[in-house]
């Protein structure tokens, strides 16, 4: 009588060890969990008063929500169809699920940094956390130490070395270490480009407006105006100033016709949005950028362009919406992958 007292208090206990166990491991992480989910998004909500230069890290304030979401619903599940102790090695495998989504997500979550991205000064925790560019204000205003010209032996003034062509230097951000040669062995979803960029293509009475380009990457070549995109400038607008800048013309209404992404060989990359616009303002004018001219659509000089605009524009002006994926060695095309879609 006395054993079966002793085992049944035995088995009792067991089951409040388990009780316990289950509820210390869970319970306790479930809910800081959910407080720090809240305050995620407590902070994306003062984000969005950031958004012309912040976009990214509001984005990046989600992405990681998300984690912390998945992790949450692991934990809600395992507590509610198992129990200890069963349910406490459960927590092992889903934990390993969370970081390798957090892992896969790794480029859009963690961006924010404490130090400049060109001279490596500390970041007002303002910077570190609303502004995309991770940079201070002098090198933001394009005054930093290694921007500005040194004075040599003789007195004269030294111009910066670096090139503005970036398949000569690659601008470090971003730098892609070891690139495959073909589109479908590169990692498309943790890709983010070095630089980004826009270009827009005029078009009147059956002609389109390219130029000659005298400088950066591409010079030589015949292309259509654009440039890289500022920061807290959305692509539409930097389209805008880019053809003002280039050409002196103000393009009406430009619209998106296509997305395409470049990764170079040398580890440089780069994210081009493409517009068209059939309406403009002002006077055409060459600068140091460009010569422009004007050009019928059937006469457009593809063999005095990048290899692959002969691929994707046709497809551009035959009214489809173009995403188009490249690989380049130089200026030489290595692999490319294009998809369309009906535009709206």
């Amino acid at each position: 009588m006395r054993g079966g007292v002793h085992t049944e208090r035995l088995y009792i206990d067991y089951i409040r060890v388990g009780v316990y166990f289950r509820s210390m491991i869970i319970d306790y992480i479930r809910i800081p969990l959910l407080l720090l989910m809240v305050g995620v998004m407590v902070f994306n909500l003062t984000q969005r008063g950031h958004v012309k230069h912040g976009e990214g890290k509001r984005f990046a304030s989600l992405y990681g929500a998300a984690v912390l979401l998945l992790l949450y619903v692991q934990l809600l599940l395992i507590q509610k169809y198992y129990s200890a102790p069963l349910a406490n090695w459960l927590i092992v495998p889903a934990t390993v699920l969370t970081g390798i989504a957090a892992y896969l997500l790794r480029k859009k979550i963690f961006v924010f940094k404490r130090y400049c991205g060109r001279c490596n000064a500390a970041l007002p925790l303002k910077t570190t956390l609303y502004h995309d560019d991770n940079l201070c204000d002098q090198c933001r205003a394009g005054g930093s130490a290694d921007s500005i010209p040194k004075n040599s032996e003789d007195g004269a003034m030294e111009e910066s070395a670096s090139s503005d062509d970036p398949l000569v230097a690659p601008p470090e951000k971003n730098r892609i270490d070891e690139v495959p040669r073909t589109v479908e062995e590169f990692d498309w979803e943790a890709w983010e480009p070095s630089e980004t960029a826009v270009l827009c293509y005029i078009f009147k009475e059956g002609q389109v407006l390219l130029i000659n380009k005298k400088r950066g990457l591409g010079k030589g070549k015949v292309n259509a105006p654009g440039g890289r995109i500022d920061p807290g400038e959305r692509p539409v607008q930097t389209a805008v100033r880019e053809l003002q800048e280039e050409v002196g013309l103000t393009p009406l209404e430009p619209y998106e016709v296509g997305r395409l992404s470049f990764v170079f060989t040398n580890g440089y990359s780069l994210k081009g949005h493409v517009f068209f616009a059939h309406e403009f303002e002002g006077e055409l004018i060459e600068t140091d950028e460009a010569e422009p001219f004007w050009v019928p659509v059937e006469e457009i000089p593809y063999g005095r362009m990048w290899e692959d605009d002969a691929d994707w524009l046709p497809m551009a002006m035959d009214g489809k919406f173009v995403r188009a994926r490249f690989i380049f060695e130089g200026e030489r095309m290595l692999s490319k992958k294009i998809e369309t879609s009906p535009r709206g």
